[in-house]
């Protein structure tokens, strides 16, 4: 390559030679130079030598022979055929008459003819006879006193032929010889050229040195022209080259970066920096390569094409280094600038592609075993910049696979099926590695994507039927059931699809109305695919039926369900017919019906699906006892005690111990108002203890035709629930009001401190007041004398001390009527006395001042009298005032049953003649005054029960009724059923 570059360079050197005569010559055409060559040819065969004209003659038809060689040989390169179009021969016959003419002629005057046939020679490659020229002439320059400046020609031309055969140390030599002469011509390229020499002889610093001292005499780097010697910039722009190729045989350094920067002509720099940049590169240099770009990139004037160059080779160069990541940001730098670069020149563009795609695919080829982010990163940015590139397309989309960087792989997939610029078939297959990239994902958002986004750009039918089964099961997958199974139904309908995939997409709608309980659409379904799929009609059938019942119990177990959606469902069932369904079918299909009737309150049918069952004899015994119990508790809820009796009669429940099972059969006898008593006694039998077998022998008392003689027999056993003992030894009394046959009951120890016996009590304690009342109150003080006074007044201080004692009496009773019957007559009998007292005539024959005597007596003892009047009528008003016995008689008269109200109406009705104000006055008045209720009361009250068992208000206002006058185990049992529906449970 230097050899050649010498050939050019002393070509340069003979045109320049010889301007002083063929530059003044027009340029001719080829038709008129070889008719001004055949012209002189005939003109010099006519003239002999001694002819003062055949010199110069034969010297111009020498360069014109010379000048036709030269065209003839460019031609001979355009047609790449050697010799084809004559220029060896022209040469030939020029180097003749050159010879011919240096043995004619005198050297100094004819410098050029030297040269001249120096340059022939090489052109001939007849090098050697141009060196044994320049030889000849230097040897014989002193002899024969040749110009010196032929003579330094001649060693820098000797210089420049030696370069070209390698011999760089003696090529050195004559041009350091040549270089003496300060008038030669081309310095500045026999300098250059001596670098080379130095280069070449591994002097790398030496050769560096002339190349640096020459490029800072920007005035030595000329060439000789017609006008004179002119700055030469190509030659300029070559020196720099080479100085870039010399730094990069040693290792490159700041300062020498720098040094090249500032050297570099200011048009040049550019290239020139982005050439050392390559140089660095080429010969392993990268992080001198490196900066050299930086600094290229620094420059102001650089074109987006150019700076798309430098981002390209910074890529390559830090990947050769090894910073991957670094190389592959300025990769992205590249591709950037790419985008923005106008592609003026499609070739150049076309470069830096296939570049860039070099870049990367040996990046892969680096980490072919590991891909890494960087390398994926690398394509992505190339496919980004090239989208076109089918080829690097699906290589990054499967190094993004093998990385696992699946949503990556799915965007480059995507890239491809949604451009225009690839085949349909390669769109169709991006679409189908679309899927399977999202699949291996295992990520459901991105298959759903895949799916959704290959149905609609894929052409291919039956790979969509199954996207959409895949679509569908996705749903499935992430529980969005209902829209799962609407596709299953889509795709089961259509004709279009695999029959496999058709009745899996069947079976999956059916489950997916399953599971969302959706029974209306799974028997609608399950219908039509029983007419779809005719070879699995009985399986499809079975299902719609099934389907029947699940909704059905859907709406029956649903809280948010109207009676309405279950009136509407009873009905459905009640109108399917169940005659050829099989056992299992119909015991489903009772239990639902029962279920809802119960719900909806239809009675009929909730009896009527119960007995069926029970019935059935594929239903179990104690299944029939279940529902035995469950039409039983129908029947108690609804007061229909008398089939609540006889359903629970024909429970055989091993479970519940036959205690139990009497004590519930006796009470539902008693409430239907059979006869209990045998299964109150059975229970007894059986061993029932506790507070339910003292309640029955309350009730055997109760029952009893002789009840004083039970009560008798059971009083051993209800002592243990004294206040049990207390009333029903009360309702034996009001019954048979047989004092004497009960006294030993009401003697008894439990009962001594209980209503019973303080009732009996008090019943005396009254009768006494009775017959005491009328004689105090009847009782008047004598005034006919003085005798008779003091007996009378005597008599009634005498009844006023009984009555105190009988206060006394009523306060050990502590009873509160006595107490207030008492307290009224100590003080009204009290404040009578006071008053006859003051009334009783003046004694005669008493002076004035015995007289006042004596009504000082009378007021003396008229006072304690008068303050135990008012002391016993201010305790009368507390007690009608606050009085907390007060109060509860009065609630209990309130809500007593008849027999015990007829009790205590005689103390009431005491009560109420008493005089006083107050409020506990006023609330034995009402209590008194409180409307009595009649049987059409209670009959009407059952009834509202029995049509609305569960209304709190019916069952409140019942339960005070059957108090007050209904059945006595009622009160208990209504409590008892709405303590349940407080709880939140049901009958």
């Amino acid at each position: 390559m230097k050899n050649l570059r010498r050939i050019t360079l002393i070509s340069i050197v003979v045109l320049g030679a010889l301007n002083g005569r063929l530059a003044l010559a027009d340029k001719m055409n080829a038709g008129t130079q070889d008719l001004v060559i055949q012209k002189m040819e005939r003109v010099l065969s006519a003239i002999g030598k001694e002819d003062p004209s055949w010199v110069p003659t034969q010297q111009r038809l020498a360069d014109l022979l010379a000048e036709r060689a030269r065209d003839r040989f460019m031609l001979e390169v355009e047609a790449n055929c050697e010799g084809c179009k004559g220029s060896k021969a022209d040469r030939q016959k020029a180097i003749g008459i050159y010879e011919e003419l240096l043995r004619q002629v005198s050297l100094n005057e004819h410098g050029p003819i030297l040269f001249q046939l120096a340059h022939l020679y090489e052109m001939a490659g007849q090098n050697d006879n141009a060196i044994r020229l320049f030889e000849q002439i230097i040897k014989e320059a002193k002899a024969k006193k040749i110009n010196p400046a032929i003579v330094s020609r001649s060693h820098a031309s000797l210089g420049d032929l030696l370069f070209q055969k390698n011999k760089f140390k003696d090529a050195r030599y004559h041009y350091v010889i040549a270089l003496k002469d300060d008038k030669l011509e081309n310095r500045a390229l026999v300098t250059y050229n001596m670098a080379w020499c130095d280069f070449n002889e591994d002097k790398l610093s030496s050769a560096i040195t002339i190349l640096e001292t020459l490029l800072k005499n920007k005035h030595l780097i000329t060439r000789d022209t017609e006008e004179g010697s002119k700055y030469d910039p190509v030659f300029h722009a070559d020196i720099m080259r080479d100085l870039a190729t010399f730094y990069s045989r040693k290792d490159i350094n700041d300062k020498e970066i720098a040094q090249f920067e500032s050297l570099a002509p200011a048009q040049n720099r550019k290239e020139l920096l982005f050439h050392f940049a390559g140089e660095a590169d080429r010969l392993g240099q990268k992080q001198a390569a490196h900066k050299i770009l930086n600094r290229y990139l620094e420059q102001p004037d650089l074109t987006k094409s150019e700076r798309l160059s430098a981002f390209v080779r910074m890529a390559q160069v830090n990947y050769d280094r090894g910073q991957t990541t670094q190389s592959t940001q300025d990769f992205a730098k590249a591709a950037a600038a790419f985008k923005n670069t106008d592609c003026d020149d499609e070739s150049k563009c076309e470069e830096l592609q296939k570049t860039m795609k070099r870049y990367v695919t040996e990046l892969h080829r680096l980490k072919k075993l590991n891909p890494d982010q960087d390398l994926l990163n690398a394509y992505l940015i190339y496919n980004s910049t090239f989208p076109s590139d089918i080829e690097m397309a699906n290589r990054s989309s499967q190094i993004a696979m093998d990385m696992k960087k699946y949503p990556v792989a799915i965007k480059i997939y995507r890239s491809i099926s949604e451009s225009r610029k690839f085949s349909s078939k390669e769109r169709e297959e991006a679409l189908t590695n679309e899927v399977s990239a999202a699949e291996k994902s295992q990520d459901l958002k991105l298959r759903r994507e895949a799916y959704l986004h290959f149905l609609k750009y894929s052409d291919n039918d039956a790979k969509s039927f199954e996207v959409r089964y895949q679509l569908a099961y996705l749903s499935y997958q992430e529980k969005q059931l209902k829209e799962a199974a609407v596709a299953f139904n889509d795709l089961a309908e259509d004709k279009k699809g695999s029959a496999d995939l058709r009745k899996k997409a069947a079976d999956l709608s059916l489950d997916s109305a399953a599971q969302l309980k959706d029974e209306e659409s799974l028997q609608k379904w399950a219908w039509d695919y029983a007419k779809l799929f005719p070879a699995h009609r009985a399986e499809f059938e079975a299902l719609a039926r099934k389907a029947l019942m699940n909704e059905v119990a859907s709406v029956a177990n649903n809280p948010k369900s109207s009676a309405s959606d279950m009136k509407k469902a009873l009905k459905k069932v009640m109108t399917t017919d169940v005659a050829t369904a099989k056992p299992n079918e119909k015991v489903l299909f009772y239990t639902n019906a029962s279920v809802l009737a119960k719900k909806t309150g239809d009675d009929g049918i909730y009896v009527q699906s119960v007995m069926a069952l029970i019935a059935m004899n594929e239903v179990s015994d104690s299944k029939k006892d279940d529902l035995r119990e469950q039409l039983a508790a129908h029947y108690e809820k609804h007061l229909d005690f008398k089939n609540a009796y006889r359903m629970a009669s024909q429970v055989r429940n091993s479970k519940v111990s036959e205690k139990d099972r009497e004590f519930r059969l006796g009470t539902l006898a008693d409430l239907a108002e059979m006869n209990p008593e045998r299964h109150y006694k059975a229970a007894l039998k059986a061993g029932l203890k506790g507070e339910r077998s003292l309640i029955m022998r309350s009730r055997l008392v109760l029952l009893s035709s002789n009840p004083v003689k039970e009560l008798k027999a059971q009083a051993p056993e209800l002592k243990q629930k004294p206040d049990l003992l207390n009333e029903t030894a009360l309702l034996v009394y009001a019954r048979t009001m047989d004092k004497s046959g009960l006294k030993s009951v009401f003697e008894m120890k439990e009962l001594r401190r209980k209503s019973a016996a303080q009732f009996f009590q008090k019943q005396d304690f009254y009768n006494k007041v009775a017959n005491f009342h009328p004689k105090i109150a009847s009782h008047q003080l004598n005034g006919k004398n003085d005798r008779t006074v003091q007996k009378s007044i005597q008599e009634r201080m005498n009844l006023t001390a009984k009555a105190d004692g009988m206060l006394k009496e009523s306060l050990a009773l502590k009873d509160i009527t006595a107490q207030l019957i008492m307290l009224n007559i100590v003080a009204s009998e009290n404040e009578r006395l006071v008053k006859d007292l003051a009334s009783l005539p003046m004694p005669k024959g008493l002076s004035p001042a015995e007289q006042l005597q004596y009504v000082d007596l009378l007021k003396g003892r008229s006072k304690p009298y008068l303050l135990k009047a008012r002391t016993a009528k201010q305790k009368m008003d507390e007690l009608w005032a606050q009085s907390p016995a007060l109060g509860q008689l009065a609630a209990e008269y309130k809500m007593a049953r008849p027999e015990i109200q007829k009790l205590l109406l005689r103390e009431m009705q005491i009560l109420e003649d008493l005089p006083g104000r107050g409020r506990m006055k006023t609330a034995v008045s009402d209590s008194l005054d409180s409307s009595s209720f009649s049987s059409r009361d209670l009959v009407s009250a059952r009834k509202s029960v029995s049509e609305n068992p569960s209304n709190v208000r019916d069952l409140e206002n019942l339960k005070y009724l059957e108090t007050k006058m209904g059945h006595p185990l009622m009160p208990s049992y209504l409590e008892a059923r709405l303590n349940q529906i407080q709880r939140g449970k049901s009958l």
